[in-house]
């Protein structure tokens, strides 16, 4: 009940504040606080303390290092929403380092820390990427990133930037290019998500098709080079999906979802062929992999350990991001939710761990946590 009454409080303080358009002082002093925001570049990752990392809108950072028991704010940088210069949508981890982009639309930018505490800008400011700001802390729009062998790649509008040594070179691709491999082909996207495949050392993007006429899935494309180039796949057996899904993977197999979340698609060989529709039993739910199974927490939730035979997973489970600590801990995220959920009997029970007041000042949508991801940092002194 306390949590569907704060739910309905935010949605009518979201639609009082929704049209109301912030004053250029209030944008002024968020482009303040990005430059406040030390460089970065000269990261030492020392992966020891195992840490968890919850991210919001507002680059709201979220972290606990007893196993989800506790939560404290560690950074924040200015209130924003599904879009504008604080839009936060994503976190991933590689190698010590965890790391998230923050802006939907310009500006943006890439934070990341090595201990879980102190965050920066994941760029060293050597390398100029937006040639109209000329300012380092500019970055190309992103609303993915994917994590890998110490590698980040982060994907957006129509680009993918990928950085292998934590901010001191970079990589840039238009997608606008790739899409020169299929002569003929029209490619009309926009939310374009990462993943990375480990098995197979490559990364996958997938974005959703906005033609006009003739929609037609097919915005998937791959990099077996840590994210320096990018090839899109003819994607075989994904003529049925819808043109905005969900993709997630585990050892040997991705999977796709449809938008709904009633259907996936399955591959075993990193995205070149695929399987399906297979049905999930599940609707309105979300992707996660837990303890290498594949989650879909919705209603109702259900579980699969290959993508095909789906089994039902305990009624309690919330809808949303699952993750599951080292010790066998589920921690539950959403976007709907301005809170943190913890299971400790597998998702039987749960209890609410932490809560926040969402900024609802010129800011719209949702105000919940977007992601949440596990990973190992520096011990603290």
């Amino acid at each position: 009940m306390r949590s569907l009454v704060a739910a309905l409080c935010l949605t009518l303080s979201v639609a009082v504040h929704a049209a109301e358009k912030p004053p250029e002082e209030w944008v002024a002093k968020g482009e303040a606080r990005r430059q406040e925001i030390p460089l970065g570049g000269d990261f030492n990752p020392d992966p020891q303390q195992p840490v968890i990392i919850a991210v919001g809108h507002g680059a709201r950072v979220l972290m606990s290092n007893d196993d989800g028991a506790n939560w404290k704010q560690v950074f924040f940088g200015y209130p924003g929403s599904d879009h504008g210069g604080w839009a936060t949508n994503s976190i991933a981890y590689t190698d010590g380092v965890f790391a998230f982009p923050v802006g939907w639309t310009k500006p943006t930018s890439y934070f990341a820390s090595d201990d879980g505490v102190t965050w920066r800008h994941l760029s060293d400011g050597n390398t100029i990427l937006d040639r109209r700001s000329k300012d380092p802390r500019i970055m190309p729009t992103a609303m993915s990133i994917a994590g890998g062998d110490g590698t980040f790649v982060m994907t957006g509008y129509m680009d993918a930037t990928s950085t292998p040594d934590f901010g001191k070179t970079w990589n840039q691709t238009s997608f606008r290019s790739v899409k020169d491999d299929q002569p003929g082909r029209k490619l009309v996207t926009h939310h374009i998500k990462s993943i990375y495949c480990k098995d197979a050392e490559r990364f996958l993007a997938i974005g959703d098709d906005r033609s006009k006429e003739d929609t037609e899935f097919g915005n998937l494309f791959a990099s077996d080079d840590m994210g320096k180039t990018w090839k899109w796949i003819d994607p075989k057996g994904l003529d049925g999906l819808d043109s905005k899904s969900a993709m997630i993977s585990k050892e040997g197999i991705v999977l796709l979802a449809d938008k709904k979340g009633e259907h996936v698609y399955r591959s075993t060989d990193a995205g070149e062929t695929w399987e399906g529709p297979i049905m999930t039993g599940s609707r309105n739910g979300t992707l996660s992999v837990v303890d290498g199974e594949f989650w879909l927490a919705g209603y109702p939730s259900r579980a699969s350990e290959d993508g095909k035979t789906w089994r039902d997973l305990p009624r309690a489970v919330p809808q949303g991001q699952v993750l599951k600590t080292d010790k066998g801990t589920l921690l539950s995220v959403s976007r709907k939710r301005s809170n943190i959920l913890r299971s400790t009997d597998g998702g039987e029970s749960w209890e609410e761990v932490f809560s926040y007041e969402p900024e609802t000042k010129y800011v719209h949508g949702s105000q919940g946590l977007k992601d949440i991801a596990f990973g190992y940092v520096k011990a603290a002194n």
